[in-house]
């Protein structure tokens, strides 16, 4: 089992750079704008439903950003390593010494804007934009539960005029996942109830653009199947290391992120052991 899971982990971070590479050397076509970088996280105190241990993961991600004449489009794809604490499937049995489970995670999202489009500008209080959202999730993870997380969403988005952005938003939401314990309810394809998401993202520069305070939240309302509304909300705050010692303003970024999750994947923290966590993290980005 060592053998196939040092190569698993050479296999996922081999293609987080081939994917960062792709995304990097592609011409911006449209863009007014971009934005791509590499990051890694660091934390010990994720949670799983239905395990009751904290589990230390190290993260590997590439994202890209831009922005063109009808609005924005945003990609995030992640390599998550668990440690033992969350074992991959293990195929000889309970007596195997499994590995730590690997997870993809990936995340499209794009919006239309009616400022973009139209070239109007809104000056509504604090409302300076108004647009459609949509967006779509995708994962794998080779635990023996084998989730594969599909998520659409979309619906409407308001900008508010802060510095650098910020958007709410109230969205429809459709998911569907796996269960690889069988047979169904107790396991396999669940395609949940379609409910709502309360939505935000943001990144705000301040201290002269030394720093940087971005993330994201999302309150998913109860779809189906003994589900309750969840809770997500992740944010970080990064230091500007390549501007302060290279004088390289936005290539090299340092700080902390947080994450708080509760009644993950809507399994309710009051019953399930796993299902809320509260998870500190170190981070850091290379832009390019």
């Amino acid at each position: 089992m060592k053998a196939g899971h040092h190569t698993g982990k050479a296999f996922a971070t081999v293609s987080i750079l081939a994917v960062s590479l792709g995304f990097a050397s592609a011409p911006a076509q449209a863009a007014i704008w971009s934005d791509a970088w590499i990051h890694a996280q660091y934390g010990t105190q994720f949670a799983e439903p239905g395990n009751p241990k904290d589990i230390a993961k190290r993260i590997l991600g590439f994202s890209y950003a831009s922005g063109d004449s009808l609005g924005t489009n945003f990609f995030n794809m992640d390599v998550l390593m668990s440690d033992s604490s969350d074992p991959e499937a293990c195929a000889s049995g309970t007596n195997c010494a499994a590995a730590g489970a690997q997870e993809i995670y990936a995340v499209y999202r794009r919006t239309f804007s009616y400022a973009q489009i139209s070239g109007n500008k809104i000056h509504w209080g604090p409302i300076n934009d108004v647009m459609l959202g949509m967006g779509f999730d995708y994962s794998a993870k080779n635990t023996t539960f084998a989730p594969r997380v599909r998520k659409f969403r979309i619906g409407p988005m308001l900008g508010l005029n802060v510095p650098g952005y910020a958007k709410i938003g109230l969205e429809l939401y459709k998911e569907s996942n796996h269960n690889g314990f069988n047979p169904y309810p107790k396991g396999g394809d669940v395609s949940f109830n379609t409910t709502y998401v309360l939505a935000a993202d943001w990144g705000i520069p301040f201290a002269g653009g030394s720093f940087k305070w971005s993330g994201f939240f999302d309150h998913i309302g109860a779809k189906g199947y003994g589900t309750v509304p969840e809770t997500l909300l992740s944010t970080e705050i990064m230091y500007d290391v390549g501007k302060a010692l290279y004088s390289t303003p936005n290539k090299l970024w340092a700080g902390v992120q947080y994450q708080y999750w509760r009644n993950k994947f809507g399994n309710p923290a009051s019953t399930v052991p796993g299902a809320k966590a509260s998870t500190p993290m170190v981070r850091v980005e290379y832009h390019f």
